[in-house]
């Protein structure tokens, strides 16, 4: 039986060729290949980025190349964002890269993340539609896992690029001040709020925890806003940024949340500093300000609250007196004033640092592993409360602090452990008794802890064992745990050598993330064995920006 012509399949991509097509391809792409000298961050800007976690700037790319980035997106995702690339972006469109290799953009990251960053696997682009309404609130979770405790020192930022112009009508991106520090979802976070604006190509740099949304777009225009991740790769050992003194300031710019000891704490981590004893403010009472502190009756708003235990914070070894009131104020209802005490706490000295050491100890249990906690819109947010900001104030103590750390990591129940854990990874030392701890934690039972032990061993310089444990830890149930294992090894760098093989098979694991950073771990390892491996991988997984619908070969 003869089929009829009319009904035979037609090919899908049965086309017409030019005869020229492929002959005379003259056209060149731009270069990628850029090594510009960094401008750095002043001493202002950085003091403004660790008060109010947002910083703007302004690439010296021209404006046609930011119009050319806006057509693009317009053509990759079609009218209702069905074809979004996802992590695929940079390969899709690599002339993104320049963005991030502009002076200002470079400049910007090695200020605050130092010189040896690395950019995160994850990126995607975002579509802010006309008509196209308001998000809640919220901050990232890490692609959807939640049990990471989240670090206040800027080890993660995400640069956000605008190619068109940013103002309030078009759908910005709100954000909240200040708010990187907090998992609560504040009360007064409506009042409290800002948006990004500036001219086409504009970027605004944040702290990855910072609370913030996509606000409404009442244009009929389209907004796109792309979003890349930036990680530190070691702790600081000096000033990156161009700096003209080692003290803090406020900065002229202040959130409504006075955050002061977190900031000053923050600065001189930054600055790979200790920080320093505070000469007692003799302006301050201490009486005055700690009844302030401790008014709940509603005549002291959160904010001046907050504010009265800072002033407390200023005092510094003067302060000791109020330790036991301070520790009363860790689990506050509004978390700027426990965060505040216990950084308050940290500032008193060492005489701060044993009831911290017990508050964390005595606020011990199951870790909460739900899956709407501390990320997101803030739900229970109170859970841990204690324990987290005892562990942010302990990290910010210090050394001193070291002992009741790792008692608490030997002998305290799940939840200590994991704090305990994530204070040992923040700790400026790599003493043998701190790795061994790192190292007993990365078989933990309870996977919570197992991760942030794997991320303290990835802040440490790396040792054999630190190498071995890791190279276990890759092969963990836990998803969580196998990529932040992964990303650990990209940290330890040429010391990860021993792990070579391991992160070998990590190239197939079924996680995105424990594979992405496998690439980078292997390529900062940098044997023979390990650029063999990664080459050959690379050239099985290229893409190629030109292959796409209409054009696929």
């Amino acid at each position: 039986m003869e089929i009829a012509a009319a009904n035979a399949p037609v090919w899908k991509y049965q086309r017409q060729f030019d005869h020229a097509q492929g002959v005379t391809t003259l056209e060149q792409r731009p270069s990628l290949l850029r090594d510009t000298a960094p401008k750095l961050l002043s001493d202002e800007q950085v003091r403004s980025f660790l008060a109010n976690g947002h910083l703007a700037l302004q690439p010296e790319l021209p404006a046609q190349f930011h119009r050319e980035m806006f057509d693009r997106f317009v053509e990759l995702i079609g009218d209702d964002n069905d074809h979004n690339p996802g992590n695929n972006l940079l390969p899709v469109v690599p002339e993104l890269q320049l963005v991030f290799d502009d002076p200002v953009i470079k400049g910007a990251l090695t200020s605050v993340l130092g010189e040896d960053y690395m950019m995160h696997p994850h990126r995607v682009l975002h579509d802010n539609p006309p008509g196209s309404d308001q998000q809640v609130w919220h901050h990232d979770s890490y692609w959807g896992y939640k049990r990471k405790v989240h670090n206040h020192h800027p080890w993660w930022v995400m640069i956000m690029y605008y190619p068109q112009d940013i103002y309030e009508r078009i759908g910005p991106t709100g954000v909240i001040p200040g708010s990187q520090y907090i998992a609560q979802k504040l009360a007064d976070i409506d009042q409290l709020g800002s948006h990004t604006r500036g001219k086409g190509g504009g970027c605004v740099m944040i702290h990855y925890d910072i609370w913030h949304r996509k606000m409404k777009n009442f244009t009929d225009l389209k907004r796109f806003m792309v979003k890349f991740e930036f990680m530190r790769m070691r702790r600081p050992e000096g000033v990156t940024w161009d700096s003209a003194g080692a003290r803090w300031r406020n900065p002229s710019e202040l959130p409504a949340y006075r955050m002061e000891p977190v900031w000053r704490s923050t600065w001189h981590w930054l600055g790979g500093r200790p920080l320093p004893a505070l000469t007692p403010d003799s302006g301050v009472s201490l009486e005055d300000a700690l009844e302030a502190a401790l008014d709940r009756t509603g005549g002291v708003d959160h904010h001046a609250r907050a504010e009265a235990v800072a002033a407390i914070a200023r005092l510094g070894s003067r302060a000791a007196p109020a330790a036991a009131s301070l520790v009363e104020l860790l689990g506050d209802e509004n978390e700027a004033v426990g965060l505040n005490a216990a950084y308050a706490l940290a500032h008193v000295g060492e005489a701060g640092v044993a009831p911290l050491v017990a508050a964390l100890r005595a606020d011990d249990g199951e870790n909460v592993d739900d899956a709407r906690c501390f990320i997101d819109e803030g739900q229970k947010s109170e859970l841990e409360m204690v324990a987290r900001n005892a562990a942010h104030g302990l990290v910010a103590a210090g050394l001193p602090a070291l002992p009741g750390i790792l008692e608490g990591a030997r002998e305290g129940g799940p939840r200590v452990r994991k704090y305990a854990l994530f204070a040992l990874g923040e700790l400026d030392t790599d003493a043998p008794e701190v790795i061994d701890a790192l190292v007993d934690g990365c078989r933990d039972e309870d996977p919570a802890v197992r991760l942030n032990a794997v991320e303290g061993l990835g802040l440490k310089k790396g040792t054999p064992a630190a190498a071995e444990a890791l190279a276990g830890a890759l092969f963990d149930k836990d998803d969580e745990v196998r990529f932040n294992a992964s990303f650990a090894l990209a940290r330890l760098g040429p010391a990860a050598a021993p792990a070579t093989g391991a992160l070998v098979e990590a190239l197939r694991d079924g996680n995105r993330y424990t594979m992405g950073y496998a690439v980078e771990a292997l390529e900062r390892i940098g044997t023979r064995e390990a650029d063999r491996a990664l080459i050959r991988f690379l050239k099985i997984a290229r893409w190629c920006p030109l292959t796409m619908d209409g054009s696929l070969f």
